[in-house]
């Protein structure tokens, strides 16, 4: 249980520093220019770089620790095929599909080109889409979690 603890507890630390440059994001016209400027394109690639954490964090991490803390998995080497439908089942996770979304957002942001400007700012807009879809995800996680009893 205090594993889960831990993971929810750097989970959030990373969403309060990712609030801080996704805020910034916002704030900004988002075009080619954003790249001239190296303060904002810092903020960019901090995002970017925590979004990636973020979901890896999740999938990787929490999503299996929460499953064995339920007692529906007994370790960790389950497929994230499996993992995902039983986070739906449970209804802890809305749709294993929008995961899988934020995953490839995630890929495509590792394999983009650095002077590809047109796919860097679509790739970005995805991201931002993402961080608001992580956001609700892992809040819909504590809120389950504290109803079965797993957080205070």
């Amino acid at each position: 249980m205090e594993q889960l603890k831990e993971k929810i507890f750097m989970l959030e630390q990373l969403f309060k520093k990712t609030d801080f440059d996704f805020d910034e994001l916002t704030k900004m016209d988002l075009n080619e220019k954003i790249y001239e400027n190296i303060e904002k394109e810092r903020i960019v690639n901090s995002f970017l770089f925590r979004y990636a954490k973020i979901q890896d964090s999740m999938g990787a991490k929490l999503f299996k620790e929460i499953l064995y803390a339920l007692k529906e998995i007994d370790n960790y080497s389950i497929p994230m095929k499996d993992v995902l439908n039983k986070m739906e089942k449970l209804g802890i996770i809305k749709d294993a599909t929008t995961w899988d979304r934020l995953r490839e957002i995630r890929n495509d942001i590792s394999h983009e080109y650095p002077l590809d400007y047109e796919e860097r700012l679509e790739n970005l807009k995805k991201a931002m889409w993402g961080y608001a879809n992580l956001k609700s995800i892992f809040n819909d996680i504590k809120i389950y979690l504290k109803r079965e009893s797993l957080l205070d």
